[in-house]
């Protein structure tokens, strides 16, 4: 398992993507093991399509990803909608939501994104039209770089989930007063998959993590770890979509 800290739709934590993966290993019989090797956003599609047996934790589905990998059919994360991250005394430059396609004043390259990481369809167009209005980072923990930054005043903003933004403020018992605000056409949640090499390897692998998440007993206990795991106001949008994915309303 590639592991990148950095899709975010990265894993929100690492503690998350363990959860998930010690349940597939769990409702597999033990058929599935993983073993994780932490490399950048870059370098893991690249390492995919050179090891045979290689997956990658918590992809967003793209027609040019599926050319190059096999994904779950299930997704094995769902995120609330992204949001762009500000400093609480920086609220004023900004609208109560922000507008890609007509960004505020003096913001060119404030914005930070990780290179390479997908957003979903209208926000990759967004940084592809208007590249100058970004700052791109690459790189390791490419995520954690940019709110670090964002903490030190070297960006004014960061598009990234609020829920990654505390976890990462938890783990390193930090403090940021922030607030998240809503971007225009993005209010949908967005979901994860696992994406495996494309070959006979990977589509077994891919095969066999279908077969364990078409499970009730599996999908129940999914449900119950995003329960666990989220605030209130994410788990009222996203508990009943993972019950509407799994036909379980």
């Amino acid at each position: 398992m590639l592991t990148e800290v950095d899709e975010t739709i990265v894993s929100i934590a690492g503690n998350e993507e363990m959860e998930v993966l010690s349940l597939l290993t769990e409702f597999s019989d033990n058929q599935l093991s993983f073993e994780q090797q932490q490399v950048s956003m870059t370098r893991g599609w690249l390492e995919l399509s050179k090891q045979q047996n290689s997956c990658m934790f918590n992809k967003i589905k793209t027609p040019e990803r599926l050319e190059v990998a096999s994904f779950s059919h299930y997704p094995i994360s769902i995120y609330p909608p992204l949001r762009l991250i500000v400093l609480a005394k920086n609220q004023q430059i900004f609208a109560q939501q922000l507008d890609l396609a007509n960004m505020p004043a003096n913001t060119q390259a404030q914005i930070g994104v990780v290179k390479d990481r997908a957003y979903g369809e209208y926000i990759d167009q967004q940084i592809t039209k208007r590249p100058h209005e970004f700052y791109v980072r690459g790189g390791v923990s490419s995520s954690n770089k940019l709110i670090e930054m964002l903490k030190a005043e070297r960006v004014l903003g960061v598009i990234e989930y609020s829920e990654v933004v505390d976890a990462y403020l938890r783990e390193y018992n930090k403090s940021l007063d922030y607030i998240s605000i809503p971007i225009r056409h993005v209010e949908q949640p967005i979901y994860g998959y696992i994406a495996c090499s494309k070959g006979d390897k990977g589509d077994k692998i891919t095969a066999e993590i279908d077969r364990i998440m078409a499970q009730q007993s599996f999908q129940e206990a999914f449900i119950r770890m995003h329960d666990d795991y989220f605030g209130e106001a994410e788990k009222a949008i996203l508990i009943p979509e993972l019950e509407l994915l799994f036909n379980l309303r």
